[in-house]
């Protein structure tokens, strides 16, 4: 347990004198300055080495058209330091600016419009830029093997239900709903393995590849001052494809699936970049693959009985959340081929 105490030690290392602090949730804070001025105090359980990747990739978005990324600026006083070690802690924490401003409502088209045409001046801010390989996560080229082995565990614990190897909980989940689980792994492989999938990879690192890697509609902040992008943990080398999708599916779950509601974000997306067709069957990949399910199960080997009870009833919304998915999938290709 962090002590506040700890936290303003902490900022004192970023020469920042903390007046108050709040907590946001585990290991992330809102630290006040005496003069006012909000900060984010964030723990990174990340190398050295990725952190200034990350860092020298976010300072060139700056000075390449892209400016509102929550992230340090060197020049001031509390941006000098990129990250520091807590005294008591094997992390370390970086400070950024807390963005004054609000989150996107779902509900709201121009919202997710505005979250789309910002996340595509994202996508093409990273094509102008040399991103360095040293320290970056790349994903490149890696989809089907990542999916293949979700999907061997996914058959592995089907099996383990039909031999009642299980809790009563997950067997009873994966006995109701093991075979429409089953079903979208192989629809969503056999459409990557139609794809020129690793081609469309070679093209696309030819050009600057960067992806936030956790694009959902909680990690924007709209603004006066301009539509922010916050929390770059899982900033990446990897197609674009993939932040669209995390876009449209937490935007679109919290919807009921509204095709309307995906129909917003790929208006704002193409007003200002427009996808390729291989582009459409890669979106289709990842909503058809139950990529949240298999998380979920592959937690819950390793996981106590208190936490797999949390990992049981999380896996029954998720499955309960996604039922009505091969409608959407069905209004999306009306979508994609609307004249």
């Amino acid at each position: 347990m962090v002590t506040e105490k700890q936290v303003i030690q902490t900022a004192i290392k970023f020469n920042l004198k903390a007046k108050k602090v709040f907590l946001i949730k585990t290991g992330v804070y809102r630290v006040v300055s005496a003069k006012g001025k909000p900060y984010c105090l964030k723990r990174m359980r990340y190398s050295s080495e990725r952190l200034r990747w990350m860092d020298q990739t976010l300072q060139k978005l700056r000075t390449h058209g892209f400016a509102t990324v929550a992230w340090r600026r060197p020049h001031t006083a509390t941006g000098r330091t990129l990250f520091v070690r807590s005294s008591k802690q094997p992390y370390f924490y970086i400070l950024t600016p807390w963005i004054q401003g609000r989150m996107p409502s779902i509900e709201s088209c121009q919202d997710l419009r505005t979250c789309a045409t910002t996340l595509a001046d994202f996508h093409l801010a990273g094509q102008k830029i040399k991103i360095s390989t040293a320290g970056a996560p790349n994903m490149l080229g890696r989809w089907p093997n990542m999916l293949n082995d979700k999907a061997r565990m996914l058959f592995k614990n089907i099996q383990r239900a039909e031999k009642n190897e299980s809790s009563a909980a997950l067997t009873g989940l994966l006995h109701t709903h093991g075979d429409w689980l089953a079903e979208r792994v192989h629809k969503a492989l056999k459409l990557l393995d139609e794809t020129d999938y690793a081609l469309f990879c070679r093209k696309a690192a030819n050009k600057g590849v960067l992806c936030h890697g956790d694009s959902g509609p909680k990690n924007f902040v709209l603004s006066q001052k301009g539509n922010y992008l916050i929390d770059f943990e899982t900033l990446r080398i990897d197609l674009r494809t993939y932040d669209l999708f995390r876009l449209i599916r937490l935007s679109c779950k919290s919807s009921g699936w509204n095709i309307d509601t995906a129909r917003c974000i790929l208006d704002g997306y193409q007003a200002v970049s427009k996808l390729e067709p291989i582009e459409y069957d890669l979106l289709r990949v990842w909503l058809q693959f139950p990529y949240k399910a298999c998380k979920l199960l592959s937690s819950y080997e390793h996981a106590n009985q208190q936490h797999r009870r949390r990992l049981e009833h999380k896996l029954a919304n998720t499955i309960k959340d996604e039922q009505d998915i091969s409608v959407f999938l069905n209004r999306l290709d009306s979508y994609r081929n609307r004249k």
